[in-house]
């Protein structure tokens, strides 16, 4: 469901040191971005040292004002977010945590204690869900997700529409039934 997708799995190349320096420097002297998103792919399943040091040079541009990290990690992989890390990423803020339920079965109660984690530190955690047919397109699915998210004190943020891409029309919910 997702435009990534469309990629494939064969064309998605690691973010080299030169290139993260391009983009950083394009950053630098383009002062009309002031919200940086780290995604493309999930940031969390870098090592500390790694995203750490991505967020930090971000920060360290006068112009940015806000940082974005989007991550499926709280869903997939609870265990990733450890209190350092989480502690070590609110130093850099403001920085906003944009996480991704798309069903109420996926808040556990590790991912919940996971979003817990940023949201205790003080990162603002939201939620950015895609309708998805047969999964969670029914009025009564999406309350129990927006209920739970909220009352695990994760902002139901975004609902996307599934994107046109191959494969993928099997979940695709028409703009009428939406």
């Amino acid at each position: 469901h997702c435009t990534r997708r469309a990629m494939g799995e064969g064309n998605i190349v690691p973010l080299s040191k030169s290139r993260l320096e391009d983009i950083l420097a394009f950053i630098r002297h383009t002062p009309e971005i002031r919200d940086v998103i780290l995604s493309g792919g999930d940031p969390l399943l870098l090592e500390d040292d790694a995203l750490l040091d991505i967020v930090r040079a971000v920060r360290a541009i006068p112009s940015v004002e806000i940082i974005r990290v989007a991550t499926r990690t709280p869903v997939t992989l609870p265990m990733r977010i450890t209190p350092e890390l989480a502690r070590e990423l609110a130093a850099c803020g403001p920085l906003y945590i944009h996480t991704h339920f798309n069903h109420p079965k996926e808040l556990t109660d590790d991912a919940r204690a996971a979003c817990a984690r940023f949201i205790d530190v003080g990162i603002p955690v939201n939620n950015q869900a895609v309708l998805l047919k047969g999964v969670n397109d029914s009025s009564n699915t999406l309350r129990e997700l927006f209920r739970g998210l909220a009352a695990a004190r994760v902002r139901p943020y975004y609902l996307f529409m599934c994107d046109p891409v191959k494969g993928t029309a099997h979940f695709r919910v028409s703009l009428d039934d939406a």
